[in-house]
């Protein structure tokens, strides 16, 4: 149920392209939610005006499914509970005989405690996913439309940010585009109801109406630019608004213009004298009932599987991913953007994960799943994403960067926590001459309470010296490198913090350390190459950023120094910088962190790059030191890792992305087989348990061929 919330939805837009011509209009226009909670869908078209046989309702809201949180995604997404998912997933049954009768059909969509919500997007890209799964849900089920309730939220949960004031705007610009001709609504309430603007937009300029939230009361919702023939200044709750109350609401409704009339919480028994208290004097007839009424029986539990990602890009094939309801079985369908048709992936299958082939290369492409219990789930839409083959080389292109008017912001990003990672290339081309010798390399800075970034310089430091900045308990603890750096020299640079020592690597070498506890404050929007002011810009050439919600150790960084293979477990953002033009980096972690840039033009990209394609090794200047002794002329190499590895822990055998797959051998000292194993590109797990402690051979095939590589291992 439902404090307070409310009502939505409806159709300026649909009154305007007359796509409401099966129904006869009412003016003002009746809106109707149903708790489906507790009550029947169908008893909102029981009821007819008595003397011209109209429908009293032209827009009915199924109240509510939910925006909830993905924490292993860091993703929000579409939840409906027993009962929403069984008048969805029957829709034959409860939605389109109310669309037969011309009554359009509305999903609410409701904060559920868990810190999503429709105010906190911190990008496009998250916005434009969640409208995805939105308008992927109205299309998959017939609906007519979405509605919009900023209740329950609970903003902050689950490491989640507060609200701003893009989210909402950028959300019904990316849900309009998706859906022209639908109606979106707006119950005015909550933290968005304060952030209907936004650079320039408007949420009035993509929403059919909006409606007052109190209920009892009559007051006009403000969202420009709507005009009264979109708006309900007045709230019904039906059993708890007064007859004589609902008679003055509609009074007041009908001398002031209006065009829309709300009524909140329809039950399952006759209704006809409150109904006929307001429809008495909005259109001058009572309402009566005309229909049988319906009881409800709630739904039966089955909740679609969440933490969804795609990996293994091959231009032609994609592996889709998904985290296990229970002992289920799913269903997965999938289909290029631009398609109504869905093709089934597979059904029934009680896997976690099915590669599709046959994709057409360079394709965006949408897949969808749902759980299989005693009934079906509703489905669940995946983030979108592109057949582009995994085969591109790491770090074909870098950016560069002129140390005044150009750089790149993320978006809003919580980093808030006990540990966190910053890490990257850099090519300095030159260091800050004036105070305070400031050179941005990435991160969020706020305030002093808070912040966390990498730079260069500062006041009290060498302009060439790096400094890894948090803010604890409210100040701002700094820790700066021992080593300076040089001009036009590549250096991978990585900064942690694991709640009790921060670090600083070169070029995946441990450079300094500082004790330090607490808790690290930092959200708000994140940049590479400016934090503050212009003047602090980075002057240089930059790669392979990535931001993670966690300590990194030392072997992890020296490891994968040129490439990380994703998903990876709290990795927030991965800008590659692969594209070699526009003005946009792609964030490759599954976040949706797109990087926008600032002043950049086809001559900021550059092939000058640090790492040779593919490998983990630098692509060294003349005299620099090897970073792995003895790798100064491998490329395209697999890695093993822990190595020697105990019996009791996985051996993690990691495979550069040319190679799709291959085959793994272990042979023991004799030359006997002792295991093999297909293993795909990226880390791969391997259980060592029933293989003795002892020393081994292992032999790593590519599937064309290209490579075979030997290793020895050591078991303990």
């Amino acid at each position: 149920m439902k404090k307070k919330s409310i009502f939505t939805a409806l159709i300026a837009m649909m009154l305007q392209t007359g796509s409401l011509m099966n129904a006869q209009q009412l003016n003002p226009t009746g809106i109707c939610y149903v708790e489906v909670n507790n009550n029947n869908l169908l008893n909102a078209g029981a009821y007819k005006l008595q003397t011209s046989n109209s429908y009293l309702f032209n827009v009915v809201n199924i109240f509510a499914a939910n925006i909830n949180y993905d924490t292993s995604r860091g993703r929000a997404y579409l939840y409906s509970n027993n009962n929403v998912t069984k008048v969805l997933t029957n829709a034959d049954t409860y939605i389109k005989p109310l669309q037969q009768k011309g009554i359009k059909v509305v999903l609410t969509i409701l904060g559920n405690h868990q810190g999503a919500g429709i105010c906190n997007f911190p990008t496009r890209e998250a916005a434009k996913d969640f409208a995805l799964q939105l308008a992927n849900t109205v299309n998959t089920y017939g609906l007519d439309g979405i509605d919009f309730d900023d209740e329950y939220s609970e903003y902050g949960n689950n490491g989640t940010g507060q609200p701003n004031d893009s989210s909402f705007v950028m959300l019904v610009q990316e849900l309009r585009a998706l859906l022209p001709n639908k109606i979106i609504s707006f119950y005015y309430y909550g933290p968005a109801a304060s952030r209907l603007s936004w650079n320039g937009a408007r949420v009035g300029d993509n929403v059919n109406y909006s409606w007052n939230a109190m209920y009892g009361t009559f007051s006009a919702p403000n969202v420009p630019p709507l005009t009264k023939a979109q708006i309900s200044p007045a709230a019904v709750w039906m059993g708890n608004t007064s007859n004589s109350t609902t008679t003055s609401l509609a009074t007041q409704t009908k001398n002031g213009g209006y065009g829309v009339f709300m009524w909140y919480d329809l039950h399952g028994t006759n209704e006809t004298s409150q109904l006929s208290a307001g429809t008495q004097t909005l259109y001058g007839q009572p309402t009566v009932l005309s229909g049988t009424l319906q009881s409800w029986t709630q739904g039966t539990n089955c909740d679609a599987p969440i933490g969804l990602y795609t990996n293994n890009l091959t231009g032609t094939s994609a592996k889709l991913n998904w985290s296990a309801v229970g002992t289920n079985t799913y269903d997965v369908d999938y289909k290029p953007a631009s398609s109504t048709t869905w093709t089934n992936a597979v059904s029934a299958t009680s896997a976690t994960s099915v590669t599709i082939s046959g994709l057409t290369a360079n394709t965006e492409y949408d897949w969808r799943i749902r759980t299989n219990c005693s009934v079906k789930s509703a489905y669940l839409f995946a983030p979108r994403f592109t057949s582009t083959s995994g085969t591109t080389p790491t770090g074909s292109y870098a950016l560069s960067l002129d140390g005044t008017s150009e750089s790149g912001a993320a978006g809003n990003m919580n980093l808030s926590g006990s540990a966190l990672s910053f890490e990257g290339w850099i090519k300095p081309s030159s260091f800050k001459s004036a105070f305070p010798y400031i050179s941005s390399i990435m991160g969020t800075e706020v305030s002093d309470s808070n912040s966390a970034f990498l730079r260069l310089g500062d006041a009290s430091l060498a302009n060439n010296k790096l400094q890894f900045v948090v803010s604890i308990n409210n100040v701002q603890q700094k820790l700066a490198s021992a080593t300076a750096l040089n001009a036009n020299t590549w250096y991978h640079v990585a900064a942690t913090y694991d709640g009790a020592n921060m670090k600083l690597y070169i070029n995946g070498v441990l450079d300094a350390t500082k004790t330090q506890t607490g808790s690290v404050n930092s959200t708000g929007a994140f940049n590479v190459g400016y934090l503050y002011n212009t003047s602090r810009n980075f002057n240089g050439k930059i790669d392979e950023v990535r931001v993670w919600k966690r300590a990194l150790s030392q072997t992890e960084i020296s490891q994968k120094m040129c490439n990380v293979s994703v998903p990876a477990t709290s990795l927030a953002a991965y800008w590659k910088f692969n594209e070699g033009s526009g003005s946009t980096v792609q964030d490759t972690s599954g976040n949706g962190a797109t990087l926008t840039l600032t002043g950049v033009d086809s001559s900021n990209w550059g092939t000058d790059i640090p790492c040779t394609t593919g490998s983990s090794v630098l692509a060294r200047t003349a005299g620099q030191k090897a970073i792995n002794a003895g790798e100064t002329n491998l490329k395209n190499q697999i890695k093993l890792y822990p190595n020697p590895v105990s019996k009791s822990s996985l051996l993690t055998v990691s495979v550069p992305d040319e190679y799709n797959k291959g085959k793994l051998t272990i042979y023991d000292f004799n030359g006997r087989i002792v295991d093999t194993k297909s293993l795909n590109s990226g880390d791969n797990q391997y259980e060592l348990s029933r293989i003795p402690a002892g020393n081994y051979i292992v032999q790593f095939e590519s599937h064309d061929g290209s490579l075979k590589q030997s290793e020895k291992l050591i078991v303990k």
